[in-house]
């Protein structure tokens, strides 16, 4: 369990079709908000990357099990601990939910798009200033005794007359365990209010990483000194480009 996991709840899944009837201001009838409408279309996943079945109450299933991991998890400083999270993975629902996810043979993608509104602020500062680098100690399960370092680098987020805000991540995660063994995990996050064409506000989040996997000694020998273990599945600028493609999507 990374701190990427836990404090962005790993990997959003996938494909559930829930359709929400919504009644605007003065009486009048806003468009119906058709939430899987509002998520990027297979041909705009990123390349290697194929669309896999998941369905909401799976992803609120493996967020309880985070969340509840969470909780045996010391965080260094303690200040840094996840709280977006908590507030929000609890209030998704099959009605208020729609996800896609993509899967590739070294890494996964996903989206979420929710009218749950999601606290940004706490994410910026679960990842930013003193808590860019965190250090995760499990006490409990296959983790105990290891020690989890993830280091976060804000990337410009995207200005847009429809982004009522956003914020988005690089974050490298190494996990080195009691065995001595090191184990590094590479992703892109990013977080985004969208403003609907139906005059409602939309909580867009957006995940790529890498699989997990055991970094061997000649590989971090060869690796400069503060760079990443893994290059994330996307540049920066790459990622940036799939995140204007789903905000426009979702503002549709």
């Amino acid at each position: 369990m990374s701190r990427s996991i836990v404090s962005r709840t790993a990997v959003l899944a996938v494909a559930a079709a829930s359709v929400l009837g919504l009644v605007g201001c003065g009486g009048d009838e806003s468009p119906a908000l058709s939430l899987p409408n509002l998520l990027i279309t297979a041909d705009h996943l990123p390349t290697d990357f194929s669309a896999v079945p998941m369905t909401v109450d799976d992803l609120i299933a493996a967020n309880r099990s985070t969340l509840e991991q969470a909780r045996t998890v010391g965080f260094d400083p303690p200040s840094c601990a996840p709280t977006a999270d908590a507030a929000f993975n609890p209030q998704l629902t099959d009605e208020n939910t729609a996800l896609v996810v993509g899967k590739s043979d070294t890494g996964t993608f996903s989206e979420l798009v929710s009218t749950v509104r999601r606290d940004i602020d706490a994410d910026r500062r679960a990842t930013t200033g003193p808590c860019r680098v965190v250090t995760a100690t499990p006490s409990t399960g296959a983790l105990t005794g290891a020690t989890i370092v993830t280091t976060s680098v804000e990337l410009p987020a995207i200005t847009d007359s429809v982004v009522e805000q956003a914020f988005w991540v690089r974050s490298d995660s190494v996990t080195t365990l009691a065995s001595g063994a090191v184990r590094a995990r590479s992703g892109l996050i990013a977080n985004v209010l969208v403003k609907t064409a139906a005059g409602e506000v939309v909580t867009l989040q957006l995940g790529l990483s890498t699989d997990e996997r055991e970094v061997s000694e000649a590989e971090r020998k060869g690796v400069a000194p503060g760079a990443p273990l893994l290059a994330a599945p996307l540049s920066d600028e790459e990622f940036g480009q799939l995140v204007q493609t789903a905000v426009a999507r979702a503002a549709q």
